[in-house]
């Protein structure tokens, strides 16, 4: 996955993912998915106005695997690759 403009990334594992008290919506949420486009979350707002203003607009991302979650604030859209994995 990557993104062709600058972003703005968070990187948390289960533990600290348990205990974070977020005002996040938790709806939407789909089994076997990983990847959301999220409005109104905590990670979002308190990042600088200023780098927002520059990059706008701006989305935030979330994607979640089994044991972390990434948080990611960009003014792109995410690319995926596929790759092949011998064996």
């Amino acid at each position: 996955m990557s993104f062709d403009r600058p972003c703005i990334v968070r990187l948390l594992d289960e533990m600290s993912l348990s205990t974070e008290d977020d005002d996040a919506p938790s709806e939407g949420l789909i089994p076997e998915n990983f990847a959301y486009r999220v409005e109104g979350a905590q990670f979002a707002r308190i990042q600088s106005d200023a780098w927002k203003e520059i990059y706008k607009p701006v989305s935030h991302y979330l994607f979640v695997t089994g044991w972390g979650c990434m948080d990611v604030l960009s003014g792109g859209v995410p690319v995926f690759l596929l790759v092949d994995r011998p064996g």
